[in-house]
């Protein structure tokens, strides 16, 4: 090979490489990393190696206070058969659901979430004889939705004083996030705008129009678990909502101006 064929190949290498244009990685929190932003130029001769545009991640976050709590009360009990375990088990949630009531929750906020009923085996008093049926456990669970904040607390103590012996985590929202939802969609395209417009400005390139519009699913917020209270307590749980957050995450391609 000649050594002018060979300077030309090495400078149509570096051509190629040129025209590729600019990817930055975003910072690796959690798996693998994801491309951030991206900015595709077209060849001097009018072919694209892919797509044409200044690609960016947007996010917007609202932070509201919750207005609703959902939470689970249960009761558990045991019996030498299953038919009387589960009789008791059902007679004890008749009283939960019945306090519960009493306390101001609406029949439409109420919904069971599990019946249970298990055989228990044991090896003896010494734990080591020969594996044997002791019994029957039957467990229920009942979900509450509690529409006024300031209720939680009274609401798991009635529960608990009717006879509740489980209480399950609490976990606070928006009963319509609509509207938060909404802003934190209009704060996401803020930012991609402003990602787009930084990365436009160090190519030396103009931005255009959006040219595509993609939202990402977000993680549901972690829900607030609550201590389950101590039965026949006359102490009344203490229950704080804190603060939920909304967020809205958006992958925007922007086109490249003339």
């Amino acid at each position: 090979m000649s050594a002018t064929r060979s300077a030309i190949l090495r400078a149509s290498a570096l051509g190629a490489v040129a025209i590729l244009g600019i990817v930055v990685l975003s910072p690796v929190f959690t798996g693998a990393p994801r491309v951030a932003a991206q900015v595709l130029t077209t060849s001097p001769s009018g072919s694209s190696p892919g797509p044409q545009g200044i690609t960016v991640a947007g996010s917007g976050i609202i932070i509201m206070t919750p207005d609703e709590a959902t939470l689970s009360v249960g009761v558990q009990t045991q019996a030498a058969t299953a038919s009387r375990a589960q009789q008791d088990a059902s007679a004890a949630m008749n009283k939960v659901v019945a306090a519960v009531k009493a306390a101001g929750v609406a029949d439409a906020d109420l919904a069971t979430q599990w019946i249970s009923l298990q055989p228990q085996y044991g090896n003896g008093a010494t734990g080591n004889g020969p594996l044997k049926l002791t019994g029957y456990q039957a467990s229920q669970s009942l979900q509450v939705t509690v529409r006024q904040l300031d209720q939680t607390g009274a609401i798991i103590d009635a529960a608990v004083g009717a006879g509740a012996n489980q209480v399950g985590s609490v976990s606070f929202s928006l009963a319509d996030p609509s509207a938060a939802t909404a802003k934190a969609r209009a704060a996401a395209m803020t930012d991609a705008q402003q990602r787009a417009r930084t990365l436009a400005q160090a190519a030396s390139v103009t931005l255009g129009a959006p040219i595509s519009i993609s939202e990402v699913t977000s993680p549901s917020p972690i829900p607030f678990a609550a201590a389950p209270p101590v039965a026949g307590s006359q102490i009344s749980t203490p229950v704080q909502a804190g603060t939920t957050q909304i967020e809205v995450d958006v992958q925007v391609t922007f086109a490249i101006g003339s």
